[in-house]
């Protein structure tokens, strides 16, 4: 039987047992025994955060990555009595990543799992649409919140084949919090490494290679490798399941006389 209350992932740490959790950096692993378990552990974390920042802030910037593999979650988010006061209406939701060109578009998953069965009020969903300046109304509605708060809440990021995630590796103070590039728009390194709470999930088949891949993921002027995901002033959270976790090396042999 599931918890009737949610509580923050950090307070059931799990080593599995004869397994070794991945090396993952910039913030702690939490390992869950399967797909269902750990997307409990994501949605709890998030509905607790969401909650926070509507009472300091008044509101809550969400960015989520849109892909199949998390479209079980986003549905859980609206239907698990556990999660039936996630404050939609007051709730600003934003997509990490789009193609223009893409049918469908990246969007229509959070159309169809969140937007059209939630009550989050229409002009809070945002998305890249041709001839709008997406940084522009990031900016815009993020610069009524006090300086040094202008910034996103959440964002929820995929782990992905060779070690990379969704965003685009722009960083630094001089990069765009946006970018736009061959019919896609991305949010960059920059913006999300100012989100102050960086979710990041093994999510569907082969994650065990993909999880193994992010320490040693190569640098790419395209793609955004996970491991130079590190929040300034914010906390990052990696979330994988036992069957990315390694066999823990058994106790030395005993020497015989």
């Amino acid at each position: 039987m599931r918890d009737t209350e949610p509580r923050d992932s950090r307070e059931s740490p799990r080593d599995p047992a004869g397994r070794r959790k991945p090396a993952l950096p910039n913030g702690p692993v939490i390992v869950r025994p399967d797909a269902d378990q750990l997307m409990d552990a994501i949605a709890t974390d998030l509905f607790l955060h969401a909650n926070a920042c509507v009472r300091e802030f008044g509101d809550f910037q969400l960015a989520l990555a849109a892909w199949p593999d998390a479209e079980p979650l986003f549905l859980r988010l609206l239907y698990d009595p556990r999660f039936r006061e996630l404050p939609w209406r007051r709730t600003h939701l934003w997509i990490v990543e789009e193609r223009l060109d893409a049918i469908p578009a990246n969007f229509e998953l959070l159309q169809e799992a969140i937007v059209a069965q939630s009550d989050i009020p229409e002009e809070q969903v945002h998305r890249p649409v041709p001839g709008e300046d997406y940084e522009e109304t990031l900016k815009s509605v993020l610069g009524w919140r006090e300086k040094g708060q202008d910034r996103l809440d959440y964002a929820l990021l995929p782990v992905l084949a060779g070690g990379f995630t969704h965003g685009s590796p722009q960083a630094g103070d001089g990069a765009p919090l946006v970018a736009s590039s061959g019919g896609a728009v991305r949010m960059t390194g920059r913006l999300l490494n100012a989100t102050r709470f960086l979710a990041v999930a093994a999510l569907g088949p082969g994650m065990d290679a993909a999880v193994r891949d992010v320490p040693g993921a190569v640098r790419s002027d395209e793609r955004l490798a996970a491991r130079v995901l590190r929040p300034i002033g914010g906390e990052l959270r990696w979330y994988v399941d036992e069957l990315v976790c390694e066999p823990s090396p058994g106790p030395p042999p005993i020497p015989l006389e």
